[in-house]
């Protein structure tokens, strides 16, 4: 007998299906809009993939309690490290941002990533 965890999940690339609607907890600049959905959910809670994406603005990352694997999937924006460093992603790119990370996020126009979450605590 085959359990939900024996399947594919898979994501769509197009619109995203009924998303939350959020802001930034930590804005810097602008009036950015989150869209996202999760897909999925596994091992108790503690890792979560999905979709998310962003209109234009500059806010703060921080994943204290958890990594975080990225993959542009549309648009382009910059990462930047809390010594400076500029990391421009764009459509094709991945990253990872490690537990406690506390960067920013700089987005021109529209950003869209598929991402997945492992907590750390």
């Amino acid at each position: 007998m085959a359990d939900s965890h024996s399947r594919l999940v898979r994501f769509s690339a197009g619109p995203l299906q009924n998303p939350e609607i959020g802001k930034p907890r930590r804005p810097m600049e602008g009036d950015t809009v989150f869209r996202s959905m999760i897909g999925f959910e596994g091992n108790g809670g503690r890792a979560s993939s999905g979709i998310w994406e962003s209109t234009a603005g500059k806010f703060r990352a921080d994943t204290t309690g958890y990594i975080e694997f990225g993959y542009i999937l549309e648009g382009d924006c910059r990462v930047v490290d809390p010594d400076g460093t500029v990391h421009a992603l764009r459509a094709g790119d991945p990253f990872v941002m490690p537990e406690g990370y506390k960067g920013h996020w700089e987005v021109d126009a529209f950003v869209k990533k598929v991402w997945f979450v492992s907590l750390t605590d």
